[in-house]
């Protein structure tokens, strides 16, 4: 018989509506058992698409004995994390803290205060790996739970602790932003560059998107060409269907974690996107060529793949089918002969690195572009390429989860509007045409159905019903969103619209996020459920820190000026910087995001206007405002720090302006 997970719309949490665990959603049912019973809360916390998360259902959650032990001694909660955000973010400390390390599955044992006293991410049943078994566990904390009180008690009150202490944002300096320390932080990131195959460090491998994104405006061009071209070519981008998955085993890109997410594929349209746009014309051809391939690929995988038809994008796919973990995506000799011709299969399995050993499981190969086989675009290639992406249609396919979360879409709505510009600089009109066309609906998609009144947002929306209370990130990657897509749109009503947007939801992020007694903003809202902790951080995670792309936001609205509001958002940012920029210099790496926000108020955005003025939006400092009705509304100008430039004749004179104001870029 179906759990009470039956009930819900997540399709995580529908994953394990059959489990013999006595699963609960988070809730007031749960919460009150708990106290009532004086039980502690086994807490599960996962995502449709962790392959981990997988693994710890088969091997505990639905083996009767496993499932006996948890449904007699524990109140048994389980939630999609990639619902609620604000209880990962608390609860992942506690593995940090344990283990040194989080992820997914994310396994916590509460007090019925919420408290946490143990925890850990996978378990496997029986100790192996170096790891404690999860019956072990189980039988061991059951015991101390009821036994030792005051050992438990202590547990969990060191761990409250920590954990509000971890996420404490005081600030440690008085360094205020300027050049000579960003330039310092950038130094302080680039020794840490791996430079032999790009990214940071060694295996695994993750994008890192905030922190090159960061490199790139500060002027680090080596280091992220050679991380986008090293990503290209390798396994870590579906090199058949288009998309990144999550990340690499390895150091070299090859053998990727093969989930994909969309706020990965968001990040990293819009980061090679910015490349092309910024500084194409001197990028190396074959660069340039691999990378606009990337974005065209990436937009139409998003397109085919994981777009809602109503507009906006679903937000992951599974890393496992029924025949095993990366089983869509790879390759032995064998299939290839029986499916091409002996040229094709000798240009593919040259480009692609196959080979009768493979560097995957069961003598598999991962696609990946090597030096010494024929380029995309040749004919051979072209040929195997259409066959063996039909074939693989015809696969098993990783299950989609279709929950539509408003802050991934803000994410994706910056990375389509970027693709369209850098579409459009490579005279790909019709391929630019889809990308604003797909991010014009996505943008539509969240101001109807996910917003709220007095401009509210919902979290997420699931079986076309909206649900939860939206997050400090659903706030900031929207306002982002809009104002990415108001850079590319020609049309003046599109612009202000999308600048409107983007200031109602930084109006609802001041109004109901911000700290009133230190600096910053909470990552849930002034009317949110109560918990053990009200989080607030300034570091990048999976995704860029919503508090980091909010401020980036008021530095944009400063210089765009909507209802007069320009000068209030500038004292905000600025008061907000100098009291979060010396963290940022502690911990740069992990604070990519907020960087740009301090780069960006030190070089200043630029505001053009006018008709045709989004061919002049070739920077990330360049936002696109719509000119004001009556007799100067067909003038183009460009505006810093609250100067306009007398008008240009045409769209080229102010495209060289912006350029000359960039310094060149």
């Amino acid at each position: 018989m179906p759990n009470r997970l039956a009930r819900e719309t997540s399709p995580y949490l529908l994953q394990h509506k059959d489990n013999p665990v006595d699963w609960y959603p988070w809730g007031e049912e749960a919460l009150a058992r708990a106290k009532a019973e004086n039980k502690p809360i086994l807490l599960s916390i996962g995502y449709s698409a962790c392959h981990w998360c997988h693994v710890m259902e088969r091997e505990s959650f639905e083996n009767p004995v496993v499932a006996a032990m948890m449904n007699e001694h524990f109140v048994c909660i389980k939630v999609d994390r990639e619902e609620r955000p604000d209880l990962d973010r608390i609860y992942q400390n506690v593995a940090q803290a344990l283990t040194r390390s989080g992820g997914w599955p994310l396994t916590v044992f509460l007090t019925p205060e919420l408290k946490p006293f143990f925890g850990g991410t996978y378990f496997p049943p029986d100790d192996r790996y170096g790891r404690a078994g999860f019956r072990r566990v189980l039988e061991a904390l059951s015991t101390a739970y009821q036994g030792d009180t005051e050992g438990v008690t202590e547990n969990a009150r060191r761990l409250t602790e920590f954990i509000q202490a971890v996420e404490g944002v005081a600030s440690p300096g008085r360094e205020r932003p300027g050049r000579e320390a960003l330039a310092r932080a950038a130094e302080g990131i680039l020794a840490h560059v791996d430079w032999s195959f790009g990214g940071l460090g060694w295996a695994p491998k993750f994008p890192n998107a905030p922190i090159f994104t960061f490199l790139w405006r500060s002027g680090k061009r080596d280091a992220v060409e050679l991380l986008l071209e090293r990503m290209a070519c390798g396994g870590i981008y579906d090199q058949l269907g288009g998309g990144f998955h999550r990340y690499s085993v390895d150091e070299t890109w090859s053998v990727p974690h093969f989930e994909k997410m969309l706020y990965d594929n968001a990040l990293l349209l819009k980061l090679y996107a910015e490349v092309l746009v910024s500084r194409g014309e001197s990028l190396a051809s074959e660069r340039r060529e691999l990378f606009m391939r990337v974005v065209g690929e990436t937009v139409d995988y998003a397109l085919r793949e994981v777009r809602d038809p109503e507009g906006g994008f679903y937000s992951a796919q599974d890393a496992d089918t029924a025949e095993g973990e990366g089983s869509f995506f790879v390759w032995t000799p064998l299939e290839l002969r029986e499916r091409l011709e002996p040229e094709e299969y000798e240009a593919f399995s040259r480009a692609y690195g196959v080979t009768e050993t493979g560097n995957f499981e069961r003598g598999a190969t991962v696609l990946h572009l090597t030096e010494r086989g024929p380029r995309p675009g040749d004919p051979k290639l072209e040929s195997a390429r259409a066959k063996l992406l039909q074939t693989r249609s015809a696969r098993p396919a990783p299950e989609t989860d279709r929950k539509l979360l408003a802050g991934w879409n803000g994410l994706m709505l910056s990375g389509l509007s970027w693709a369209a510009l850098a579409l459009r600089e490579a005279g790909r009109d019709e391929d630019a045409r889809r990308a604003l066309v797909a991010a014009r609906e996505t943008l539509g998609l969240l101001q109807t159905r996910f917003s709220r009144e007095g401009n509210r947002l919902w979290a997420s929306l699931q079986e076309g019903q909206p649900k939860l209370n939206a997050y400090l990130d659903d706030y900031a990657f929207c306002a982002m969103g809009a104002l990415d897509f108001a850079r590319v749109t020609d049309d003046a009503a599109e612009i202000a619209r999308g600048v409107e947007s983007a200031a109602g939801w930084l109006e609802v992020l001041l109004s109901r996020f911000k700290d009133p007694d230190g600096p910053g903003y909470f990552f849930t809202s002034d009317d949110h459920e109560a918990l053990i902790h009200r989080s607030k951080s300034i570091h990048d995670q999976a995704i860029p820190s919503g508090m980091a792309v909010a401020l980036e936001c008021l530095c944009a609205l400063g210089e765009l000026d909507p209802k007069g509001q320009g000068g209030r958002y500038r004292e905000e940012l600025r008061a907000q910087l100098d009291a979060l920029f010396p963290l940022a210099l502690q911990a740069p790496q992990a604070c990519g995001e907020l960087l740009s926000a301090a780069l960006l108020d030190v070089q200043g955005p630029l505001v053009v206007e006018g008709p045709g003025a989004s061919a002049a939006c070739v920077h990330a400092r360049v936002f696109q405002r719509a000119p004001e009705a009556g007799a100067g509304a067909n003038r183009l100008r460009v505006c810093h720090e609250q100067s306009c430039s007398l008008p240009f004749d045409d769209v080229a004179q102010l495209r060289e302006e912006v350029r000359r104001r960039l310094g060149g870029r």
